[in-house]
């Protein structure tokens, strides 16, 4: 049987010349090309580049756990330091205050005193001592200046001269605030004064034993 078509050319039903089947398979390799090549590029250049990011921030990990531990050895070092120093601050604050105190003490009888007599200090021991006046605590040590020393003045005046000596010592401010126990003249014993013809002056020699309490400072107070 022939068929005839008598629609006009506009309205006859074109006869497509591509094949659906083609399109679905030509579809079906583009995906895998695109797929493939979205595998190629994570494989070669992000993959590689995330490594390469993930080692650097390892390695700066790495550093900065180093730095930190060498901070934290150093916080204990300086922690140590700062605690020597203090230490030695107050070492230094002591031996200052010491060595002001032996001035002190040496100028005060090394001088030449009111009255027209002069005193020499010619030997000077400083140790502790057990010796003890007065009350005494576990915070306090006692020091004993053992001196030797020589009065020099005028004739007819040594017993004078001696007692004047003693109680400006006495009323000194230096006795009085360095914790000097007793009086001056408790350990002295007497003496054997002389006459030198040559300057015409009367020598008296003695010895004293000074105590002196120091007082130790707890820490904190």
């Amino acid at each position: 049987m022939i068929k005839i078509n008598l629609l006009p050319p506009e309205l006859r039903k074109r006869t497509s010349s591509i094949n659906p089947m083609m399109l679905l398979v030509a579809a079906e390799v583009a995906v895998c090309v695109l797929a493939l090549l979205f595998g190629i590029y994570l494989a070669w250049v992000k993959i590689p580049q995330a490594q390469v990011l993930s080692d650097s921030k390892d390695a700066e990990l790495a550093q900065k756990t180093t730095a930190a531990a060498e901070v934290t050895a150093n916080q204990g070092k300086i922690a140590e330091f700062q605690e020597t120093q203090t230490k030695l601050h107050t070492l230094l604050g002591k031996k200052v205050y010491w060595a002001h105190t032996l001035d002190d003490f040496v100028t005060l009888l090394a001088s030449n005193f009111p009255g027209g007599f002069t005193v020499r200090c010619l030997a000077l021991t400083i140790s502790p001592s057990g010796a003890a006046s007065g009350a005494r605590h576990d915070d306090t040590t006692m020091y004993s200046f053992r001196g030797h020393y020589v009065l020099v003045g005028d004739q007819g005046k040594a017993g004078e001269d001696i007692q004047s000596m003693f109680k400006q010592i006495a009323n000194s401010s230096f006795w009085k605030m360095h914790n000097f126990q007793g009086k001056p003249e408790e350990t002295y014993f007497g003496d054997h004064p002389t006459i030198d013809p040559a300057i015409g002056k009367i020598i008296i020699p003695f010895n004293l034993d000074f105590q002196r309490m120091h007082v130790t400072k707890k820490e904190g107070g």
